[in-house]
């Protein structure tokens, strides 16, 4: 089974491509990138390249679940409610375009930081959490940055919640 798990930015998108056995659910590879994107250029522009690369992606792994995290918006950050709902717009677009209107699934940053537990975790927290995985820790090269971590959270615990629910596999 093949998985893409979205940490959505505007500027930064981490991503990271899951191979799953279809029978064990026990990982078989994890590849992650990060998709960097030129502040200076208009929002619109970036989009359309973030659409492209994940589209591109898409087409090419054929994922059963997208899997990406919801909007996270708080006082510290208000300039970022309407680019990164529109990031996500895009992100589900790149998906959907190229598959059923199933297999698509998000989660709020608060549940993913629970699970990996790490509570109220900052990026080097999440690092540490996915570090003490064994099972996703085999597969850090080392050069991994905050987005890559973050994707690779939110893909485990997606992932997680297959082992517990198989039934998500139809959905």
């Amino acid at each position: 089974m093949k998985m893409i798990s979205i940490d959505p930015g505007t500027i930064t998108c981490g991503v990271a491509v899951w191979d799953i056995d279809d029978n064990s659910f026990l990982i078989k590879h994890i590849n992650t990138f990060t998709i960097i994107l030129d502040a200076h250029l208009d929002l619109e522009f970036r989009l359309d390249i973030l659409y492209n690369v994940l589209s591109n992606t898409v087409k090419e792994i054929k994922p059963l679940h997208y899997v990406h995290e919801s909007a996270f918006i708080n006082r510290f950050r208000p300039q970022a409610y309407g680019p990164i709902f529109a990031a996500i717009i895009m992100i589900r677009k790149a998906y959907l375009d190229f598959n059923r209107n199933t297999g698509l699934f998000k989660y709020p940053p608060k549940s993913v930081k629970a699970i990996m537990d790490t509570g109220d975790a900052n990026k080097l927290d999440m690092l540490e959490a996915v570090k003490r995985v064994k099972e996703l820790s085999v597969f850090l090269r080392g050069d991994e940055d905050e987005h890559q971590i973050d994707a690779m959270s939110i893909g485990y615990v997606h992932l997680l919640n297959i082992r517990a629910q198989p039934e998500l596999l139809l959905i």
